[in-house]
């Protein structure tokens, strides 16, 4: 029982202390993906007087970036047929090499040209830039077969591919 004013102002304080600490917000407001990655899937045909495309889960996939993009160091995906690799926000064009396998040293390059809009994400979140390709080219001499544009718009989707790499059927 609160016998004296004392001690109902104590309780009052402890009471908003409480209330005002488990009203503090712990985790990130901005629980949107802020980078927005290129997505890449491989595919090879099944011979070379076929038509047919079959996914290819490549054994040991190296991107190794040329220009300046927002990783600098070489990435190496372990067997899969799906890839991520992001675009330089400082320029219009960027450069990153290219091989199925880490074993090998030989590289294809791909040469991306796109657009940046700067995108609005939220009032937690800020800005991040979208990319729109224009074009892809890249060395046609080991490795690549084709690469198709399967969707210009590079965002912070995850789930959309923008881009399918082809292997030439004799690397299989």
């Amino acid at each position: 029982m609160i016998n004296s004013p004392k001690q109902f102002c104590f309780i009052l304080i402890i009471l908003c202390c409480i209330g005002w600490v488990a009203c503090t917000q712990v985790r990130n407001p901005c629980e949107t993906p802020m980078t927005a990655t290129l997505n890449i899937s491989t595919q090879h045909l099944i011979s070379p007087t076929d038509s047919a495309f079959v996914d290819t889960a490549l054994p040991s996939a190296v991107f190794i970036p040329l220009t300046t993009a927002a990783n600098k160091t070489a990435t190496i995906y372990p067997q899969q047929v799906s890839f991520t690799i992001s675009l330089s926000p400082d320029s219009n064009i960027c450069r990153w090499a290219f091989t199925p396998d880490t074993p090998g040293y030989a590289f294809d390059t791909l040469t991306f040209y796109y657009q940046k809009n700067l995108q609005f994400i939220s009032n937690a979140c800020g800005f991040t830039y979208f990319y729109n390709i224009d074009s892809v080219h890249f060395t046609k001499n080991l490795f690549i077969d084709s690469i198709h544009i399967l969707n210009a718009s590079v965002t912070n989707n995850v789930n959309t591919t923008q881009l399918q790499i082809c292997i030439h059927p004799d690397n299989f």
